[in-house]
């Protein structure tokens, strides 16, 4: 993708959700379309000193900051490259911005096909389920799973680092 495109829901069969699926390291994550406000490729990352782990930094969307995540701290998985994407999410009145390596599909997900997160590999209880591989496009071109994300979790995550102590070196 390039550019910033705003992310809207559009008709799907009954049952099926829009996601925008997101790569981070070689993890896919499907973020439901009425959470993504927007996704901004290649965002300018504005220092913040002294953040916390995680925090990479702020950028300017619609002129407000807005704090942006490491998705491979997010999702506690190993950061392979440089983040390329932003994807602004919204929940309420609350906005965060989540750094994933690129946006790879727009995909209905039939919700009769989520399963359960595996045990063990959700400990934060970032994910609503996974999607197995075939019941959508994006799942069934590798055979890998999707992570299908929780975004309010992901939300409380982000947001409970606010005031939280610097680590070491300042953003990731």
């Amino acid at each position: 993708m390039t550019g910033s495109a705003a992310v809207t829901e559009s008709s799907v069969t009954a049952g099926d959700t829009m996601h925008v699926v997101a790569r981070v390291g070689t993890e896919r994550f499907a973020f439901r379309v009425v959470d993504v406000e927007e996704v901004l490729d290649a965002p300018a990352l504005i220092a913040v000193p002294d953040a916390p782990s995680g925090l990479a930094g702020q950028l300017l969307h619609r002129d407000q900051t807005v704090r942006a995540y490491d998705g491979a701290w997010v999702f506690g998985i190993p950061r392979l490259g440089r983040a390329g994407t932003a994807l602004v999410l919204r929940v309420a009145a609350d906005r965060v911005a989540i750094l994933v390596d690129d946006v790879e599909d727009l995909a209905a997900l039939d919700a009769d096909a989520i399963r359960t997160p595996p045990a063990g590999t959700d400990p934060a209880g970032l994910l609503r389920g996974v999607c197995l591989p075939g019941t959508a496009g994006a799942a069934a071109r590798d055979g890998a799973l999707i992570g299908v994300v929780n975004a309010a979790a992901m939300m409380a995550r982000t947001s409970s680092l606010r005031g939280a102590p610097a680590r070491a070196g300042g953003s990731p």
